[in-house]
């Protein structure tokens, strides 16, 4: 049997499907020139490189959303079929391509003016707004016709040259050919389709798929609206739970009951012994739980953090607290005092494209060159994008690393190895620096290297433990031999807690967030343990407040070393809030208190004293309530920072 067709077109279809492709990314990368000329004073620090840089980079988000958006279009031309040379097929192929398009390239110069409002890209919550009844949408609509009828005249020129388009280059039947033969070159023109489709959406062959996070890779995080656009932004979070902006308290009550912004202060009760800046190295450990820690939590069978007790013993330490389960979770929370206070972490969330003033960006303002140290595949859990957004300007991760004889097979580099290419990177910064260390080895499934003696009567975990303790002993004696050492701050902490919790309290809703939380330097004096919180969000004003940092900023923590400055801790688990106070736990779903518990007589949280309605628990209730106010309303609002 033979095909034949006696309609001649022009281009083969796969021809046709790469033209309306590429021509609708010119499309794209058109209303980003829009984009950035018609706010060029919000970018106007860009110099003419750095520029095009970010246009360039835009073409990978560019063509993720081109690709969700023209999902069917794609589908419908590579099916192997003989009806997809039809002439009414044939048109509503074209149809779908124009609108569909045409929705896109709406949004993305919907957003040249809205942006002027949000200061970020629109998301979905678009769609939160167009189902609220109380909205005046259509009121809303008509007055952006009217105010910005220009935008509206530019979108009919994309429509028009997107019509055009469909009339550049149309289908041409195939030749007479065998059936089988058609048949079989069509799959493979269908499956090389959806192996591009796969790649493009990805944004690449890397570890995981591209997301608003990633933006913050190729600027600093004002210019991350230029990278992105609004289809990518609002496609990304979809079914990503958005929050609710929350009016329980007016703005004076508001900033008197918590205010996140810091005033410039000093310590209250240590000085550092130089005259020189110091230099400052966070050491973040893979599911270091408190409980796994001697000097912590005395273990039965002796100490598996043999290094880390005798640091301890020589630095101030405090009971340690993260401010979410997971390692995505705490790179927010140290570098920019962002805690995770909804049902996604931040990096993934729907204001991910925020802007931020992290520790790094605030440091380089006092002349401090950045660095983050990682041993894992470049790109994991979106690492290197929120070390950028931070303010981290170089990243260090298995690449750069570049020996994978040290490969442990499954997640990296073996940190002692990782962690000696550390210390000699460090010893070739420009003082003063910050850097962040972030270990490997003690995360699933444990691999350690040959060369190292496991003990057998100790869990996988516990021995990964042990050799991650000894990495660390490893670079703090290559360390010590640096010029820079002595003149440094280390904090020393971990991510989250360890996925092996044997005692009770450690298990329970507030014991699985107990972390370390250390500081060692040979610039301090005082030493010695302080039974007192300290989280994650707590490290950046601790160590803005060491090297005299002069300017507001915001954080949701505070200094540990002002000795009258509250002590307090966040957490957010199963959608349930937590404040804890040391004294007390207060737990609360965002409408109601559901849990208050006393944790100097009850640390295993047994005895829920709700019902009570004590003085304490309603304090509580009042500055929880104003901390989400702030949290939510600023997320919401694109207020993360210090302007």
């Amino acid at each position: 049997m033979m095909f034949h067709f006696p309609y001649t077109k022009r281009v083969p279809l796969p021809v046709l499907l790469a033209f309306r492709l590429l021509f609708v990314l010119l499309l794209m990368g058109l209303s980003r020139w829009i984009f950035y000329f018609l706010n060029s004073s919000t970018f106007s620090e860009l110099g003419f490189w750095e520029l095009l840089k970010i246009m360039f980079a835009g073409m990978r988000f560019d063509l993720s959303a081109i690709v969700m958006v023209n999902a069917l279009l794609i589908v419908l031309l590579a099916v192997p079929t003989g009806i997809k040379y039809e002439p009414k097929y044939i048109k509503v192929t074209n149809y779908i391509y124009i609108w569909f398009n045409a929705i896109a390239i709406g949004l993305n110069l919907m957003d040249v003016i809205y942006f002027r409002f949000i200061s970020k890209r629109t998301t979905s919550e678009l769609f939160q707004f167009f189902g609220n009844a109380s909205e005046n949408y259509f009121l809303l609509l008509w007055q952006f016709l009217h105010d910005y009828w220009y935008m509206w005249v530019l979108w009919l020129v994309f429509i028009w040259l997107l019509i055009k388009s469909t009339r550049i280059l149309v289908p041409r039947h195939p030749s007479p050919v065998r059936i089988r033969i058609w048949y079989l070159l069509q799959v493979v023109f269908l499956l090389v389709s959806l192996l591009f489709a796969v790649i493009a959406i990805r944004g690449g062959f890397q570890l995981k798929p591209i997301g608003l996070v990633n933006a913050g890779k190729y600027t600093a995080t004002q210019n991350i609206p230029l990278v992105i656009n609004t289809p990518f932004s609002i496609i990304k979070t979809i079914g990503k739970q958005q929050l609710r902006k929350i009016s329980l308290f007016d703005e004076a009550q508001l900033n008197a009951i918590y205010n996140p912004v810091h005033q410039a202060g000093k310590t209250a009760y240590i000085a550092l012994e130089t005259n020189q800046k110091p230099n400052i190295v966070i050491l973040i450990l893979e599911s270091f739980g408190r409980e796994k820690i001697h000097f912590y939590h005395p273990q039965p069978q002796g100490s598996i953090t043999p290094f880390l007790d005798s640091l301890f013993r020589e630095s101030l330490v405090f009971d340690g607290w993260a401010n979410g389960r997971r390692s995505i979770e705490s790179l927010p929370a140290i570098l920019a005092g962002i805690p995770s206070l909804m049902p996604v972490d931040y990096p993934t969330s729907a204001y991910a494209g925020n802007s931020l003033k992290g520790l790094g960006t605030l440091l380089k303002e006092m002349d401090y060159s950045t660095a983050f140290f990682h041993g894992g595949s470049n790109g994991t859990m979106h690492f290197d994008a929120s070390a950028r957004a931070a303010g981290f300007d170089q990243y260090f991760g298995r690449d750069e690393y570049d020996n994978e004889q040290d490969f442990d097979g499954r997640w990296g580099i073996f940190d002692e190895a990782f962690f000696r290419f550390s210390a000699d990177e460090l010893s070739g910064m420009a003082s003063p620096f910050a850097a962040v260390v972030f270990s490997l080895s003690s995360h699933h499934p444990f691999t350690l290297p040959d060369n190292f003696k496991e003990k057998e009567e100790l869990s996988p975990f516990d021995n990964s433990i042990r050799y991650s303790d000894f990495a660390l002993k490893s670079f703090f004696n290559k360390a010590a031999k640096q010029d820079w050492f002595n003149n440094t701050i280390f904090v020393i902490t971990a991510d989250h807690s360890h996925p092996e919790p044997k005692h009770p309290y450690f298990k329970h809703a507030l014991g699985i967030f107990a972390v370390p939380m250390a500081i060692y330097s040979p610039l301090i004096n005082n030493t010695g343990y302080f039974s007192q919180s300290a989280q994650h969000t707590d490290i950046m004003p601790t160590l803005l407040s060491l090297v005299a940092y002069d300017k507001p900023y915001l954080a949701f923590g505070n200094n540990v070393l002002d000795s009258i400055a509250d002590r307090w801790h966040l957490s957010y688990i199963n959608q349930v809030y937590q404040l804890n106070d040391s004294n007390f736990l207060l737990q609360f779903d965002g409408a109601n208190t559901t849990g208050f518990f006393d944790l100097e007589q009850d640390s295993l949280l047994q005895h829920n004293l709700n019902t009570q309605k004590l003085p304490q628990q309603l304090l509580m209730e009042q500055k929880l309530k104003a901390i989400i106010q702030q949290y939510n309303n600023r997320m919401i609002s694109n207020n993360l920072y210090v302007k």
